[in-house]
């Protein structure tokens, strides 16, 4: 009778399924930790980024904020919200907005101008702008752009 040399040495076979698992198990939890960490950095800016809509957005569906914004005048543009000429009641609705743990700067440009406010921070920057159209009595569009990083 002929045997079979496959599986004569089991203890063998039993190591090396062993073996195999083993490397399995350290390779999932290898890619899991790196997964994991790569999910924390991106709902952050995903929930900064829907904090500086939500504020834009407040500003852009406010009539009395856009004709405040739509009625400055070109030769005092670009302003920033640290500007003693930027809409008081427009900055205090941004101040009003902001998330506690996010500081934010906001400028307000004409739509052909770049418009990137000065933000100077040691951590990642984050901006986000709207386009302010014309009301019935101003046709002068505008861009606001504001611009939070992390406290």
């Amino acid at each position: 009778m002929v045997k079979n040399n496959l599986f004569e040495n089991k203890r063998g076979w039993i190591r090396v399924v062993e073996v195999f698992f083993s490397i399995l198990l350290i390779g999932t939890v290898i890619i899991v930790a790196i997964n994991s960490n790569s999910d924390d950095n991106e709902d952050i800016s995903i929930g900064i980024h829907e904090s500086e809509i939500s504020i834009l957005r407040a500003v852009q569906l406010n009539e009395n904020l856009r004709a405040d914004i739509l009625g400055l005048n070109d030769g005092n543009l670009p302003l920033d919200s640290n500007n003693s000429l930027f809409p008081q009641n427009v900055k205090a609705e941004i101040i009003k907005k902001t998330p506690a743990y996010l500081e934010c700067l906001a400028r307000i440009c004409t739509i052909r101008n770049e418009c990137v406010p000065d933000f100077s921070s040691s951590t990642d920057i984050y901006t986000s702008q709207v386009v302010i159209f014309a009301n019935l009595q101003i046709n002068n569009p505008r861009k606001v752009v504001i611009s939070c990083s992390l406290k």
